[in-house]
């Protein structure tokens, strides 16, 4: 696509996702990879309803301004994002109120029940643990997850969104949102029912043929194991040093 082109897309999803009620104020961010250098993303402090095609500023992947004004502060999502996934091009990061609500109370959808839905995204889609915008850490850590999955939910930020180009980054947000309702709704009704595991087994398989997944993606189960190696490793060190004091209380 030529910068002009690249530049009406972000407008024109930017518009999407404030027309949806996806964002408010100044939420959120859009972007679309420059093959030719780095990336495309709205500004900072404009409504997504009036990211206009000129006012999109164009970055390179280490957040230097190459043309434009300044960037969101939030501009590590998307470089983690584009260094990790290369076969990505777009990445939408929104606070669409379904997915919002799972991440603000941190609590993740579990296995996804919906056929349709473990085809488009996967089995499970993974809770990031809260980004602070600005952080120094924080390109690195979004591209370790971002290569786990397809969308992410980000804790206490709503969600994230990659594609090979904006409509499908766009649509795995929706399907995401879609899921989320869902989700939330079934819980009065004593929570989803879970499909059998060689039928999702048989789903998978069918999103491979498809060409679809992230290079790492994870299972629930695969999350439950790096999830309690990190407890471990984090626990660890604890444990040392109280076994330390103890030992050296009886010399």
């Amino acid at each position: 696509m030529t910068t002009q082109q690249i530049c009406k897309e972000v407008s024109k999803y930017s518009l999407l996702l404030h027309e949806r009620g996806w964002v408010a104020n100044h939420d959120g961010n859009v972007s679309c990879r420059d093959k030719r250098n780095g990336f495309w993303i709205t500004p900072t402090a404009v409504s997504k309803r009036v990211c206009a095609p000129n006012t999109i500023v164009h970055v390179d992947y280490d957040g230097k301004v190459l043309n434009g004004k300044r960037p969101p502060s939030e501009i590590a999502l998307h470089i983690g994002g584009y260094r990790a996934r290369k076969d990505q091009n777009a990445v939408i990061h929104a606070h669409s109120p379904y997915a919002s609500a799972y991440s603000l109370a941190q609590k993740d959808l579990g296995e996804v029940a919906m056929p349709e839905v473990v085809v488009s995204l996967g089995s499970y889609i993974p809770m990031v643990p809260l980004i602070l915008p600005k952080a120094p850490e924080a390109a690195d850590v979004l591209a370790k997850w971002a290569m786990k999955s397809d969308v992410l939910l980000l804790a206490g930020n709503g969600a994230l969104a990659f594609g090979t180009d904006l409509e499908q980054a766009y649509l795995r947000l929706e399907v995401l949102e879609h899921y989320a309702r869902i989700a939330m709704l079934t819980q009065s009704l004593g929570g989803p029912h879970q499909l059998e595991a060689s039928a999702k087994s048989r789903l998978l398989e069918l999103r491979a043929k498809a060409g679809l997944g992230a290079p790492e993606e994870q299972t629930p189960a695969t999350a439950r194991v790096v999830e309690t190696s990190n407890i471990a490793s984090a626990v660890r060190p604890l444990v040392a040093e109280e076994l330390k004091k103890i030992l050296g209380g009886n010399q």
